[in-house]
């Protein structure tokens, strides 16, 4: 189906990017039921299958210019560590992923402004962390934790510079304000939970934001 809904792309193209979707969604589930439910995938083949589905849907969502197709296989992406965990608790593995997901994001942000996807990265991202720092965070894992939350508050820093770029309206850029607000709010929170009342590093962390926040403001 995805490989016909490929063939069809120029003559039909909304039935093209509906039938690759929808057969993007049929093979993410049944890797999930082969692994969960039927014990057929060990862990580390399906999630390797996930990856290559969401490289995929995302090379064909540019090709395409199918944001659907983009939206679809990010969500699959930050969807896939949930459904093939193994409850090891690796986070360094669980931030790798993510940091992969978000700097596919930060690609197809450079050629499309395509805010959706932008937002989904975003929200995923701060919201399984901010999870998963509630819930497992202990203060030795700083320093594993802090580059990945760095990197990011970076590439959300920077998204909005391109999506600015990316769309001119009456000569003036139009700004992601979700993205230009929400992440240094989103960092600065994590970066409190992570120092655990350190109040000299979290002030240096909240300068720090600060600085980055005015090179935003001057590249858009």
């Amino acid at each position: 189906a995805l490989a016909f809904g490929f063939r069809e792309r120029n003559a039909r193209p909304t039935f093209a990017v509906t039938l690759q979707g929808g057969a993007i969604g049929i093979l993410v589930l049944t890797i999930f039921a082969a692994l969960r439910l039927y014990h057929l995938l060990p862990a580390t083949l399906a999630f390797a299958l996930l990856v290559a589905i969401v490289a995929a849907s995302c090379l064909l969502a540019v090709l395409q210019d199918a944001r659907a197709l983009a939206v679809l296989g990010s969500l699959a992406g930050f969807l896939a560590p949930i459904l093939v965990s193994t409850g090891s608790g690796n986070h360094v593995a669980l931030f790798s992923w993510y940091a992969l997901l978000d700097l596919s994001i930060f690609a197809i942000a450079w050629f499309k402004a395509w805010r959706m996807l932008n937002l989904l990265g975003f929200v995923s991202t701060f919201a399984i962390a901010t999870a998963w720092g509630v819930l497992r965070y202990e203060p030795e894992q700083f320093w594993t934790t802090e580059p990945f939350l760095a990197l990011f508050f970076a590439l959300y820093c920077t998204i909005p510079v391109l999506y600015g770029k990316g769309r001119i309206t009456r000569g003036q850029a139009i700004v992601d304000g979700a993205l230009v607000f929400g992440a240094p709010i989103a960092a600065l929170g994590l970066q409190a939970l992570l120092l655990r009342g350190e109040l000299l590093p979290l002030a240096l962390s909240a300068l720090a934001i600060a600085a980055v926040e005015l090179c935003v403001a001057h590249g858009i």
